[in-house]
């Protein structure tokens, strides 16, 4: 069983990477302690750290 935790988008225009994450109302919000990065590796690293509980419950 395959479920989506978080979602991580590139704006080609801006050159960086931004993290999404679903709300209870199943829609997809910018996650806001940490938006976007230059790099994918920090988004990568706080969604597996997950401080707050939002990406794995």
């Amino acid at each position: 069983m395959e479920e989506l935790c978080a979602k991580i988008r590139y704006v080609r225009t801006r050159k960086v990477w931004q993290l999404y994450w679903q709300r209870a109302d199943l829609k997809w919000h910018l996650y806001e302690p940490l938006p976007e990065a230059s790099r994918l590796g920090p988004l990568l690293k706080h969604i597996d750290e997950d401080p707050h509980s939002c990406f794995f419950g």
